[in-house]
């Protein structure tokens, strides 16, 4: 059976001047905008293993996972493009992998979910946790700047993490 999240924390719309390539999704599109989100969930759904694990949702679209949340039981994540969470319900549906996640297989999981009765955030509830669109250079700008203190506040459990995306990175010295 397709298990909702419990609820949403926090979103943010972000747009990149350079966008990368979405490893997460069977098409490999480029990403140049999309939500940060943080969800609260059901943290069995959640705990790192070896195995499949259930696929994170919103929309038609797979969630990318930004940490385990399995601690804390607060994922954060990337819904990639440009998604209407009005419109969007958000969910965990079966056990696999999402780059291999077609858009037939993603609508098929939406059926399922929506046959259960998982439904979008109400438009009240959206207003009340989304905050002003992130301007980042890159990806590795959002997860510096906005992600690790999204980590650090809402799954501080995980701080190595959000410490690891603030590291300096080298760049090439001008020739």
């Amino acid at each position: 059976m397709p298990r909702p999240v419990k609820d949403i924390l926090y979103a943010q719309p972000f747009t990149l001047k350079k966008g990368y390539t979405n490893t997460w999704s069977k098409k490999h599109e480029l990403v140049s905008s999309g939500v940060l989100v943080v969800l609260a969930v059901d943290p069995a759904l959640v705990v790192a293993r070896d195995a499949l694990e259930p696929i994170l949702y919103a929309g038609s679209t797979p969630v990318q996972r930004l940490n385990h949340g399995g601690q804390s039981g607060r994922v954060i994540g990337i819904v990639p493009g440009t998604t209407d969470l009005a419109a969007s319900p958000i969910w965990f549906g079966a056990p696999g992998l999402p780059e291999r996640v077609t858009p037939e297989a993603a609508g098929a999981e939406r059926a399922r979910a929506e046959k259960s009765r998982i439904r979008p955030f109400s438009a009240d509830k959206l207003r009340g946790v989304t905050h002003p669109t992130a301007a980042a250079a890159d990806l590795a700008a959002l997860l510096r700047d906005t992600a690790s203190t999204l980590v650090s506040e809402y799954s501080p459990q995980e701080k190595q993490l959000a410490n690891s995306w603030r590291l300096p990175t080298a760049k090439a010295s001008p020739k």
